[in-house]
């Protein structure tokens, strides 16, 4: 029986569309296989659903539950349609792609794990106060101390030019404010002495003035002769003279 026209086109459209399924694209032989992998790509290349829809139709485990002569046991495209769908939801969205382009995150199995484990070791290296650049036992030693908290050796303190320059400027500054003080003190205490001996020489001379009061005006010529023009040294040499001769 030759079938009709419509029915040979109908059965060549259906092996049009079910031929590529199973010819054109093989899956990756890694036995862990990248999103990019996956979908038989680039990994610069901008991506596009068409592949993510071509695999659906290959993987799909309803799709095939009852074909003959299909080769894959359900466990094995149940595996690698959830892997379709995890690398579609990577790739599509560009936080998650570049995630996983830097770190490997988001993506299961042995792969994924050594990257989130090179990715932990990273982020450990980038801690303060990790022990990876530990090279000698001094570096052992110090890290030990800083880790419990011991007290660290007191290292050899170094005074920068600019304050060695200010703490000599300050010295000076002390210094000569010393000196004025001293030379201040001198000073008074010479303007003391100045002053002692004029209200000494000024009470000399009201007790002078005193004394010479309570004398008469001839007293107070003799007096002033006695003291300017040693007069009584010659009077009482007169006076003794006279009175020698009137002895005789």
């Amino acid at each position: 029986m030759t079938p009709s026209p419509r029915a040979s086109q109908t059965l060549k459209t259906s092996n049009h569309h079910q031929g590529p399924d199973h010819q054109d694209y093989h899956w990756p032989s890694s036995p862990h296989p990248t999103p990019y992998e996956i979908f038989d790509q680039k990994k610069g290349a901008p991506y596009s659903k068409t592949r993510f829809y071509h695999l659906v139709k290959i993987y799909h485990p309803d799709k095939h539950r009852h074909a003959p002569g299909d080769k894959l046991s359900h466990a094995v495209r149940l595996e690698r349609y959830r892997l379709v769908v995890a690398a579609n939801d990577i790739l599509c969205d560009p936080a998650k792609r570049r995630a996983y382009d830097l770190y490997g995150a988001g993506w299961a199995g042995k792969l994924g794990m050594e990257n989130n484990m090179r990715e932990a070791d990273r982020a450990w290296r980038k801690q303060p106060g990790n022990a990876s650049m530990n090279a000698t036992w001094e570096d052992w030693e110090r890290w030990y101390e800083e880790r419990n908290g011991e007290k660290k050796k007191q290292s050899p303190l170094y005074m920068s030019n600019e304050l060695f320059v200010a703490v000599l400027c300050a010295i000076a500054i002390l210094g000569s404010m010393g000196q004025a003080r001293r030379a201040s003190a001198q000073s008074m205490h010479l303007v003391e002495m100045r002053d002692q001996k004029h209200e000494a020489i000024s009470h000399s001379m009201r007790q002078r003035q005193d004394e010479l009061t309570s004398l008469d005006r001839q007293e107070r010529v003799e007096n002033f002769l006695r003291q300017r023009e040693g007069w009584a040294l010659a009077s009482s040499v007169t006076s003794q003279t006279e009175l020698s001769h009137h002895n005789r």
